[in-house]
């Protein structure tokens, strides 16, 4: 059995990705000692955003998915244009 693949140009590649590339990490202390680190990376299409907006929302995300992450540090932060 054989499959066919049909290879994307780099422009329909990136509209199916998304706009923006963004990478966030949190980092929270433990009370028992040490830290918990969490990054975060990924493609959106902020469209109507601004760039807080997308910031607030991605760290709600993450504190939605790990709850242990409430009231962590941001360590980085980044969003660009989702392009070389």
């Amino acid at each position: 059995m054989s499959q066919t693949a049909t290879a994307q140009s780099p422009s329909a590649a990136a509209q199916d990705q998304g706009t923006h590339h963004y990478v966030l990490t949190l980092q929270k202390p433990l009370p028992s000692g040490g830290f918990m680190v969490a990054t975060s990376s990924g493609t959106c299409s902020p469209i109507g955003m601004s760039r807080y907006d997308i910031y607030t929302w991605l760290v709600g995300e993450m504190v939605r998915q790990t709850p242990q992450l409430a009231d962590a540090s941001t360590l980085l932060f980044d969003l660009q244009p989702n392009q070389l």
